[in-house]
């Protein structure tokens, strides 16, 4: 069984397609208006560790970088 999440972004909305075994199984669109979120999905860049947190603060694409812990 092979899985793949397919991600297509534009200034207007995002898609997210779940293919298994290379067919459409969910397909998902959000338009834009829709503002940050707590459990959204975002590639980041890792900008300074604290390892006494066990965290890490990285840059999602806002004026500042988030704050993430090992839980998260």
């Amino acid at each position: 069984m092979n899985k793949e999440l397919i991600i297509r972004s534009s200034s207007s909305a995002v898609d997210f397609a779940l293919l298994k075994d290379g067919r459409l199984i969910e397909l998902h669109k959000e338009e834009d208006g829709n503002k940050f979120n707590v459990g959204d999905i975002y590639i980041a860049n890792i900008r300074k560790t604290v390892s006494g947190l066990t965290a890490a603060f990285v840059n999602v694409g806002y004026e500042k970088d988030a704050f993430l812990h090992y839980h998260d």
